[in-house]
């Protein structure tokens, strides 16, 4: 990252070395601040799993997960999302539940409230377009819609499946 170094007015001390010759000494405060438009990326792991259960036939959002952005620079601006979800577990594992749910996409929204569906993709997810150059600190969540199906249409019971670590990374740009 290029930095910009702002300097205070020196202090210039003169005194003799060994030899009685003059030394002048300078003493100069820095302050170090990221350059305008120097680009970044920040990841963050959200606290709990993308998960979703449902009864058969049914379709739904999950609750919703959240990624604290809250330490990038108040001027950090949003270039891309990108959504690894993780691991898949089905039905967390579970024999007893034999249905299977099937993920389709995925709702983000921003600290501002900026909502955005991305096609599901279990390799992860980026989306450039729908949050370039809003405010990239703060709170953003993500939710899951998925649809369950019977894999033994004899059999009636709930399925699941979950995603773990979820991890959203952020690139942004300081204007």
């Amino acid at each position: 990252m290029s930095v910009t170094a702002l300097a205070a007015e020196p202090n210039v001390k003169v005194s003799t070395n060994v030899t009685g010759e003059p030394v002048y000494t300078q003493t100069v405060d820095v302050q170090l601040s990221a350059a305008p438009n120097a680009s970044s990326s920040r990841t963050v792991r959200a606290s709990q799993s993308l998960w979703l259960a449902l009864a058969p036939g049914k379709s739904g959002f999950s609750d919703q997960v959240s990624f604290r952005f809250t330490s990038l620079p108040l001027n950090a601006k949003v270039k891309s999302i990108e959504i690894d979800p993780g691991r898949g577990i089905i039905n967390n594992n579970n024999k007893n539940l034999l249905g299977a749910v099937v993920f389709s996409k995925l709702n983000v929204s921003s600290p501002s409230g900026k909502s955005a569906t991305i096609a599901w993709k279990p390799s992860g997810m980026t989306e450039r377009a729908s949050f370039l150059d809003q405010e990239a600190r703060g709170k953003w969540t993500a939710q899951v819609f998925g649809t369950t199906f019977q894999v033994l249409p004899e059999i009636d019971g709930t399925a699941a499946f979950s995603y773990k670590p979820v991890e959203m990374t952020i690139s942004y740009v300081l204007e």
